[in-house]
């Protein structure tokens, strides 16, 4: 528990950086939350808590998360994050579609055939794919 505390202390201290390069955005006084890219860390009277809100729901991040942005730096972290994570909602999207496939559900097939297509897009210009 110590350790994670630890990482949520340097996690901060790059946050900190990162605002005074006005890089974070500040939300406001009372809230006391910063976003970068895809992070998101809120400050409390509990502690420091670190979320990735690449998702639909905002989920904190492991330990071995938070390890892991300590050890490649935050921008590198937050690319591997976004790739991730677009994978993740590619692969989840196509089991669906499958199923609807599988119950003869053309709008709910079409539905997650869109979602995914939208995803690939998404990914092919974060990889910088097919741009001259």
């Amino acid at each position: 528990m110590k350790n994670e505390a630890n990482f949520k202390q340097k996690i901060y201290k790059l946050f900190l950086d990162l605002e005074s390069k006005e890089k974070a955005i500040k939300t406001s006084e009372k809230i006391n939350c910063l976003f970068y890219r895809r992070l998101c860390l809120c400050m409390s009277d509990y502690g420091i808590e670190i979320y990735d809100t690449s998702t639909d729901i905002y989920r904190p991040l492991t330990k071995a998360e938070m390890k892991l942005l300590l050890e490649i730096g935050i921008d590198d972290f937050c690319n591997n994050l976004v790739i991730s994570s677009s994978w993740e909602r590619i692969k989840n999207n196509r089991e669906s579609m499958q199923l609807a496939i599988a119950k003869n559900n053309l709008k709910e097939k079409e539905y997650h055939y869109k979602i995914a297509s939208e995803e690939i897009k998404i990914l092919k210009d974060f990889l910088d794919i097919n741009k001259i």
